[in-house]
């Protein structure tokens, strides 16, 4: 699939409701409560490797389901109850689909869901973890941490907002890859698999590396260097080059760069008429603007002049 492709509808009938759904959730089995009339608004985009959902329901319904790829819901609603077996779900917060027995009884409700491919996210684990044959699972269905899971809904809004503004930033392979490696990424970080399970038992610990990439993303936009990134993560500078390394295959000054890069593409997609790259650059902290275009045209595949004139 080239690009990005939108849809909007309004249901009135449950098979057509149900069949909608199939892509998102195979197994999924839907009925409604009483004898109120059927109204579901759904609003689609579908990605190369990655879909979101948006749906509101305003009839009273059950639903059991399983979850083949990687799913990510945030809900809420009247009366709105979610359960895994004998567990019940905080539907206030975005939590990961189980693989199967996922239940919810609602009398309104509302859902954002995001659905990963499920060996795309294991490819990018694998280069990661340096192990060839991970084979990605889930180990949980809440987020990591409150921190990561804020860190979580961030990405996604950043990507929804380029999707709204920039869709056919999708079109460019370069782009589209860029965008999927971020919100992978991020979801790898902030929900429970065991991918995260084996990175903690190596030296450095992902937990060492949790800590600072949190910290990177809540002060990228100020002067802080690797230094401080080790400080708040509670390790030596080396210690933690040593960790990333390890665990992510890139340094902590990279990745760092590459989340200053990504708020710098934000703000220019997002600018006003007033706006110029050296004045966003610089916010960002990049005084140098030539190894700045740089780094930029190799994250996204264009200049950032270009994004600037598309924002």
């Amino acid at each position: 699939m080239v690009g990005l492709q939108r849809e909007s509808r309004s249901f009135h009938d449950l098979g057509d409701v149900q069949q909608a759904l199939d892509g998102f959730f195979p197994a999924l089995t839907y009925a409604a409560v009483g004898r109120a009339r059927v109204l579901v608004r759904m609003d689609v985009a579908t990605a190369d490797r990655f879909s979101i959902l948006d749906s509101a329901w305003s009839v009273p319904g059950t639903a059991v389901t399983d979850s083949s790829d990687l799913t990510v819901i945030a809900s809420g609603g009247r009366a709105y109850r979610l359960s895994h077996g004998r567990t019940e779900i905080d539907p206030r917060q975005s939590f990961l689909a189980p693989a199967e027995g996922l239940a919810a009884t609602w009398e309104t409700h509302h859902a954002s869901v995001v659905v990963l491919d499920l060996a795309s996210v294991e490819a990018i684990a694998r280069a990661a973890s340096g192990d060839p044959s991970l084979r990605l699972r889930r180990t949980g269905i809440a987020p990591s941490s409150p921190e990561l899971a804020t860190y979580w809904s961030t990405v996604l809004r950043g990507i929804r907002t380029t999707l709204d503004e920039s869709p056919e930033i999708l079109a460019e392979p370069m782009l589209a890859e860029a965008t999927f490696r971020h919100l992978a990424t991020a979801f790898l970080h902030a929900f429970p698999t065991n991918w995260l399970e084996n990175a903690d038992g190596r030296p450095g610990g992902s937990a060492v590396v949790r800590r600072a990439v949190d910290f990177m993303h809540a002060h990228a936009g100020e002067p802080i260097t690797v230094t401080d990134v080790a400080a708040a993560a509670h390790i030596s500078t080396r210690g933690l080059h040593f960790a990333f390394t390890r665990e992510l295959g890139e340094p902590p000054v990279q990745m760092l760069r590459r989340i200053r890069l990504d708020g710098v593409h934000a703000d220019l997609v997002a600018a006003g008429p007033e706006t110029t790259v050296s004045a966003v650059a610089r916010r960002w902290g990049f005084a140098h603007l030539q190894r700045f275009a740089e780094a930029y045209r190799r994250a996204f595949g264009e200049n950032p002049s270009e994004t600037l004139r598309r924002g």
